[in-house]
């Protein structure tokens, strides 16, 4: 007997030509596919279509319908030119900050004004200002008529969104866009350029007159990756020397989130039938709630414990930690034991837990130091500087690219320190031209000089709670109001060691357009040079 052929219609998208031959016998799957593909934006329309087939074949019609239809849902909200557009973005943000200005103008009181404006900043999607702190309902308005405060609103929503439907689209993963969806990052490229050519037409002056181009200022801060990678490698190198001084042992630890969390499968970049829906940034809130709970326990225990943990994304974007630790070598069993304890309190029973989701390697210093375990983690995750290729084979250049993005989009903080001196006491020492004698000229010759195990033992080591640090941040109180009528509060003036103040920001600062302000004699070079840095690695 002859098989019926299935004619697929040529008017057809082909998302419906993907999925013709996947109907009930009388077409209503069909009908009902045909009008949530024409609401997807076309890019995620064949995307889509591929998924569907997927889930359809593989776990049924139910699932394959409840994923379209939730997918729709969540991409109406999520426009996808706030996401991807800035012209877009420019435009919502001038036309809500107009209505919100009918609704002051309209209002009777602030407090009705300022309901109404919460109203339309949620329907768009966004979180309203709160009232906590200095803020008032005249200085939450100030912001929601501020197009430059939607604007950055819409630059962290909506990006957010689209990755998480990208991701679950299976745009996101080593099959296909790695990191971050192609589209993601080109808007995330494009915004970095824009930025760049804004920086290129300011200057900074002072009240003397001197005059600064902003672009180089930024070009020799920690803002530049090479400045970045450097100085984390010098306050890598300090630990680890202050380590080998003090005959302290070292763990490298890797720590992954439970299956639930990841989208895809790595080798074959198929949906993982666990995954939750959990975005990239719920995951590494999820590792660092994790990790405090770590922390705590340890603490509780009376031990001492530092180093750095680097957050990296796997290729589907889930995050994963790796962390350098230093602690007494007694400690190393309790350490061990409280990390997997925690590691494996989410989903202990899926297979793999217990081998892979989380794993200790002890620095053995016969053989090297902590320096060589974690290093081509912060340069993969910077610049890609000394790496020749990712885990995926990708030029390691072009993937720190996208691995930025991703923390970008995403709002990740890909280094953080525990233990030891404050890094902003360290900034603030290499300002300073000259420092009175005592403790406050010997955390500046160190910080100048790059040495973090110096810096870290005039401030009193690696023990010390950072309130008891022997050099503090110096803060005074400033009334000036800032952009939306609010005081500017405390700000950095410089550092103390609690007798005597090594002041660090001497002037005032505005900013204005290149070629507004009067040009005297050329500047000198700022003192904020990164050089010692360059010896560091």
């Amino acid at each position: 007997m002859r098989e019926s052929v299935v004619t697929v219609p040529e008017r057809l998208s082909e998302a419906n030509r993907l999925t013709w031959d996947l109907s009930d016998p009388l077409g209503e799957d069909r009908k009902w596919r045909e009008t949530k593909f024409c609401k997807l934006p076309t890019l995620f329309q064949k995307p889509a279509a591929v998924e569907y087939r997927k889930l359809y074949e593989t776990q049924g019609r139910t699932a394959a319908n409840t994923f379209l239809r939730l997918l729709v849902d969540e991409l109406n909200f999520a426009n996808i030119e706030l996401a991807i557009d800035e012209d877009a973005v420019k435009a919502f943000a001038r036309n809500r900050t107009q209505e919100i200005d009918a609704i002051c103008s309209r209002s009777q009181t602030s407090e009705e004004a300022y309901s109404s404006a919460c109203e339309l900043v949620n329907v768009s999607g966004l979180n309203a200002p709160t009232l906590e702190g200095m803020t008032t309902e005249e200085t939450a308005l100030a912001r929601m008529r501020d197009q430059r405060w939607w604007k950055r609103q819409i630059r962290k929503a909506y990006p957010r969104r689209f990755e998480a439907a990208a991701i679950r689209c299976g745009m996101v993963h080593a099959k296909a866009d790695l990191y971050v969806s192609n589209e993601s990052f080109r808007a995330h490229e494009s915004r970095q350029a824009r930025n760049a050519a804004t920086l290129a037409k300011l200057d900074l002056v002072n009240e003397e007159g001197d005059v600064y181009s902003l672009e180089q200022l930024v070009a020799l801060s920690v803002s530049n990756p090479s400045n970045r990678r450097n100085e984390l490698m010098a306050r890598l190198h300090g630990f680890d020397m202050n380590a080998k001084e003090k005959d302290h042992m070292g763990l490298f630890i890797t720590i992954t989130c439970p299956s639930r969390m990841h989208a895809r499968y790595g080798k074959t970049g198929d949906a993982n039938a666990k995954y939750d829906k959990t975005t990239p940034r719920q995951a590494q809130q999820y590792l660092c709630t994790l990790w405090q709970r770590i922390r705590a326990n340890l603490k509780h225990a009376n031990i001492h414990m530092y180093g750095f943990r680097v957050a990296e994304p796997q290729h589907d974007g889930t995050p994963h930690w790796h962390i350098l630790l230093y602690t007494e070598a007694s400690n190393e069993v309790v350490v061990k034991e409280t990390v997997l304890r925690h590691a494996l309190a989410d989903s202990p029973n899926e297979k793999g837990a217990a081998e892979r989701r989380c794993t200790f390697k002890t620095i053995d210093w016969s053989l090297g130091s902590g320096i060589g375990y974690i290093a081509k983690y912060i340069s993969k995750n910077i610049d890609g500087a000394h790496v020749e290729a990712d885990l995926h084979g990708q030029d390691a250049k072009q993937s720190a690219k996208r691995v930025r993005a991703w923390a970008s989009i995403h709002g990740i903080r890909q280094f953080q320190q525990f233990g030891g001196p404050s890094v902003t006491c360290w900034r603030e020492c290499r300002k300073a031209a000259i420092a009175p004698r005592g403790i406050l000229e010997s955390a500046k010759q160190a910080a100048n000089e790059g040495d973090w195990k110096a810096f870290t033992d005039v401030l009193g080591g690696t023990e010390i709670n950072r309130r008891s640090q022997l050099v503090q941040l110096e803060k005074e109180f400033s009334a000036e109001c800032g952009l939306y009528g609010e005081p500017k509060g405390f700000l950095i003036t410089g550092v103390t060691d609690g007798l005597e103040v090594l002041q660090t920001r001497l002037h005032s600062w505005t900013m204005l357009k290149r070629g507004e302000a009067v040009r005297g004699a050329a500047p000198a070079r700022p003192a904020l040079g990164f050089a010692h840095l360059e010896f560091c690695q």
